[in-house]
């Protein structure tokens, strides 16, 4: 069962979805993804966009995001990601939205809604990495110097240069690669 690494909630297991649904991240994988932010989540709004159990962006609450949306479409997910918020006791610093990523973006815009950092984790190789990041731009949901970071599969490497995000780093593990980016 994965767990809140470090910070506020660091060591409560969290639950994830029975089956082949959902990929968590593994704890050796997200453990050396906020190793890479280090602390440039800190204080910021997150975006958990394709949010499965919630595992990235409670983390990210946990180790000094001051909150996050975390977005799924399937309404099994939003319940386990509310059952986690509240072990966490996040439920302060937590939304919860069911709607597919598209929605998500289009109801966060009409807001205002702007974040600083936004999480991308997309079933494999479908080419939602680029259509998420599409929304995003269209949507103008990220903050001028936000952090996009993305975990897709070794054969998908987005393409998101052309919409002004920046490469910061990139790490491989196993099946799994890390892109950070920042936007300007």
């Amino acid at each position: 069962m994965p767990r809140i690494i470090a910070g506020t909630a660091g060591g409560i297991r969290i639950q994830t979805l029975e089956g082949r649904n959902t990929r968590p991240t593994t704890d050796r994988a997200k453990e050396a993804l906020f190793s890479m932010l280090g602390d440039s989540l800190s204080g910021r709004v997150i975006l958990d966009l394709f949010a499965g159990s919630g595992s990235l962006g409670l983390e990210a609450v946990s180790r000094g995001a001051s909150y996050v949306v975390l977005v799924d479409h399937n309404s099994r997910c939003t319940e386990v990601i509310r059952k986690n918020a509240t072990m966490c006791s996040f439920q302060d610093k937590a939304r919860i939205l069911r709607a597919d990523y598209a929605k998500a973006v289009k109801v966060l815009s009409g807001e205002g809604k702007k974040f600083g950092g936004i999480f991308l984790d997309p079933p494999y190789d479908k080419n939602l990495v680029s259509a998420s990041i599409e929304n995003i731009i269209a949507g103008d949901i990220i903050e001028d110097d936000g952090i996009l970071i993305v975990e897709h599969s070794v054969t998908e490497v987005p393409d998101v240069e052309k919409y002004g995000f920046e490469l910061l780093k990139s790490r491989n593990y196993g099946a799994v690669n890390f892109s950070l980016y920042r936007f300007h």
